[in-house]
């Protein structure tokens, strides 16, 4: 429990850059679904993300109809995970799960469950296990026995839940009253890069940028309840120029993650940078830590 309590006194609300900040200017950096040249989920790729220069690695939980916890971004299987057709991962069963195989260079093997995940974090304590909950439930119970599983696996407490649904981190809030949940914000701006049907042109179209101002950073911070973060993509943090200013008066983290790429969003938070004197807690990438670090100047 110490040390969860100094994971969440380490993730500041921003960084104040200066020229002689820790490695990437004081963000930690984040492997995005593990390490790049393996599946995604997989546990090669977390275990590879571990080994390398990353702070930590991010992962996608969903939950199967016999209880399970499984590693799985889609709602529907047939992207990156065969051998069950293209079904609702909650309409799979462990015994399905452990027939499917993982798809792209370097697969083959069965997608991992949560279980297996936890035990290759839990000998990482040094480095974040940063765990997105994909899917909203109606009933508390499940999430709650998931958090309290992950609190007994991972007792260094170097670990954090994400959603993109309120209801969700709630939710968690329940049952781990300490540990940083982050709320993942989408920028419908985006709804043609998700969707390839014509409803996501038509959406991406019409949209506009979500407004996250001070109002509504303490909206997310009585809702979620403290320590909080917002984590979002560059180019919403582009419509909201005020954000990491505002979210450090009120000791919100912010976490930026690459929807047009790494490098679109080093350009950004070197703008960002010169603009605000601010950088974000951390970010979330697709490649090299190294390379985004170099490529945003430190």
């Amino acid at each position: 429990m110490q040390a969860r309590r100094w994971m969440a006194a380490a993730l500041i609300a921003v960084t104040p850059w200066s020229a002689v900040s820790a490695a990437c200017m004081g963000m930690q950096v984040h492997a995005h679904r593990g390490a790049p040249t393996l599946p995604e989920n997989s546990l090669a790729s977390i275990r590879a993300a571990y080994a390398g220069q990353w702070d930590g690695v991010e992962i996608d939980m969903q939950r199967l109809k016999d209880g399970r916890w499984v590693l799985h971004h889609d709602v529907l299987t047939g992207r990156t995970v065969s051998g069950v057709g293209r079904r609702a991962v909650l309409q799979l069963s462990s015994a399905d799960w452990r027939g499917a195989k993982l798809m792209g260079q370097g697969g083959g093997q069965p997608p991992p469950f949560l279980d297996d995940a936890l035990q290759v974090a839990a000998a990482q304590p040094a480095k974040t296990f940063n765990a997105e909950l994909k899917v909203v439930y109606r009933d508390c119970a499940p999430v709650g026995k998931l958090v309290a599983g992950m609190k007994a696996t991972l007792p260094h407490g170097n670990w954090m839940i994400t959603s993109a649904f309120p209801e969700a981190l709630r939710c968690v809030r329940g049952t781990d009253a300490q540990g940083y949940l982050g709320l993942i914000v989408f920028d419908p701006r985006h709804a043609e890069s998700v969707s390839a049907n014509p409803l996501g042109k038509y959406v991406a179209q019409r949209a506009t940028a979500p407004k996250l101002d001070r109002q509504w950073l303490a909206t997310l911070a009585k809702t979620v309840g403290a320590p909080v973060g917002v984590h979002v993509d560059a180019m919403t943090l582009a419509a909201n120029p005020r954000l990491l200013r505002d979210a450090a008066a009120q000791s919100v983290r912010v976490f930026v993650y690459a929807v047009g790429g790494d490098a679109a969003l080093a350009q950004q938070l070197r703008t960002t940078r010169q603009r605000e004197g601010y950088l974000p807690s951390g970010v979330i990438i697709d490649g090299d830590a190294q390379a985004f670090c170099q490529a945003l100047g430190g």
